[in-house]
């Protein structure tokens, strides 16, 4: 029974800074945010710039809406997007993304593919999480690339992509946990 409080009492006096999920998201919290989250630039590795080449560069444009609304429908969820108290800024990097189809580009441009094709797709994302005064106050990361979507005849171009931004946000959001907000 000693060593049953004794475990419980570290668990509860050292925070965890490193919070690891079974579904490959990852927050490493400095601090805590103090209020509304904005969401700032979404950026592109070279990784992926490099493969705007081959599936077009409006597909950039494309992919940082769907990020950009997932983000903000998450945070506006869990009360933590649209009121600036405080506000600090969170920047988001697509690392890596891989499409379920080739994009129309793709199909025009590259000999032989056809949307019939079909790929696991999914994505790789890492994000900041910054005060006002500019402090980083944690930092994100989350990677899930589909290992089974099948031939997936009811998948579009960016259904696995689309599938993992979604995750990042919901994890991204639950991992803030209690907003310092009033609910309305």
């Amino acid at each position: 029974m000693r060593t049953l409080v004794c475990v419980l009492a570290l668990t509860c006096l050292a925070p965890p800074a490193l919070a690891r999920t079974d579904d490959g998201f990852e927050a490493n919290y400095r601090s805590e945010a103090s209020g509304s989250i904005e969401i700032g630039q979404i950026a592109f590795s070279d990784l992926v710039r490099t493969k705007a080449d081959s599936f077009g560069e409006a597909e950039l444009a494309r992919l940082s809406d769907y990020l950009r609304d997932d983000l903000e429908r998450a945070l506006i969820n869990a009360d933590w997007h649209g009121v600036a108290a405080r506000e600090t800024v969170l920047t988001v990097t697509i690392v890596d993304v891989v499409p379920n189809r080739p994009t129309m580009q793709q199909i025009q441009n590259v000999e032989g593919a056809h949307y019939s094709a079909h790929a696991d797709g999914g994505a790789e994302l890492n994000a900041e999480l910054h005060g006002a005064d500019g402090t980083l106050i944690g930092s994100f990361s989350y990677r899930w690339f589909n290992p089974g979507s099948g031939e997936g005849d009811s998948y579009g171009v960016w259904t696995d992509t689309r599938i993992a931004f979604g995750r990042f946000a919901a994890s991204l959001a639950d991992s803030l946990g209690v907003a310092p907000m009033p609910r309305s």
